[in-house]
């Protein structure tokens, strides 16, 4: 494990860490303050490569099949809701800012985002399973989760490869390996996500999604988020090469079965769909 002082100088590089492009965030704020589609249609038209992605998702077989092909950015963002419109937003500016300056073997860019899209996706399914009116936020939670993977990519390439090896030397998973040196993601993600300025559950959510249940005591939203993961990796949505095998289910944190394989099931079905729609933004 990695001393305090150590730790403390890593964290001090993510000083550095890139706000997100003043576009994403002026529709990220709108958003927060409950803007019309108009308000946001004339925000997003400022930069034409994401209207064009917004317009494109919004025509992919997932969304399209009610009201046909539109041409609007302003019925796009009808179509998709905000929600959806803030997560687009946000995956495309990370995908923007935090591109590894080196390429990894054993390291998929693409998959982690294909990976963090199910476990995203699965997040809003359960959440509707669950009757839960808060879908979209799971969904940003869920598409997020893994962030810390990408800045320790970017930031922390040392670390990375160290990371990396131990994971193909003991065919182990990612977060098993990185306990090995005492650098987790999810320490790394939840430092981004309050860098970033999201709220104290979205960060507490991601630190914890491996360890929702703590001497005894359930964090519910981590919980749910590794529930979703759960989903995704079990649905085909699996971040690691040649890894294939579920986290180990925590103990005390209740199970049920029968509701986690309906919503397999029903991502399965949507897995082609949803990335199709999605491929413009994690293969940019």
């Amino acid at each position: 494990m990695m001393d305090e002082k150590r730790l403390a100088d890593i964290f001090k590089r993510l000083d550095k860490l890139p706000t997100l492009p003043q576009t994403s965030q002026r529709v990220l704020t709108a958003i927060e303050k409950d803007a019309s589609a108009k308000e946001l249609e004339k925000i997003i038209h400022e930069d034409q490569a994401l209207a064009a992605k917004i317009l494109k998702i919004a025509n992919s077989p997932l969304y399209a099949t009610a009201g046909g092909e539109t041409k609007s950015l302003k019925m796009a963002i009808v179509r998709l809701g905000f929600g959806e419109v803030r997560n687009i937003v946000l995956a495309n500016a990370l995908n923007y800012v935090l591109k590894p300056a080196a390429t990894f073997r054993k390291f998929d860019l693409v998959r982690l985002w294909i990976h963090s899209i199910g476990v995203a996706r699965a997040a809003f399914l359960l959440a509707e399973q669950e009757n839960i009116q808060e879908g979209d936020s799971f969904y940003t939670i869920g598409l997020l989760h893994d962030i810390g993977r990408l800045v320790l990519a970017v930031f922390l390439p040392d670390f990375f490869l160290k990371i990396l090896a131990i994971q193909e030397a003991k065919a182990a998973s990612f977060y098993e390996a990185e306990q090995e040196i005492g650098l987790l993601h999810t320490e790394i993600g939840a430092y981004v996500a309050k860098h970033w300025r999201f709220s104290e559950e979205f960060v507490a959510a991601i630190e914890s999604h491996h360890r929702p249940v703590e001497n005894g005591k359930i964090n519910e939203t981590a919980a749910f988020l590794f529930k979703a993961d759960i989903i995704a990796r079990a649905s085909g949505f699996v971040p690691e090469e040649d890894f294939s095998r579920l986290p180990k289910w925590p103990k005390g944190l209740p199970l049920d079965k029968k509701q986690l394989s309906k919503v397999v099931l029903v991502l399965k079905k949507e897995k082609e769909s949803l990335l199709e729609a999605w491929r413009e933004i994690i293969a940019s």
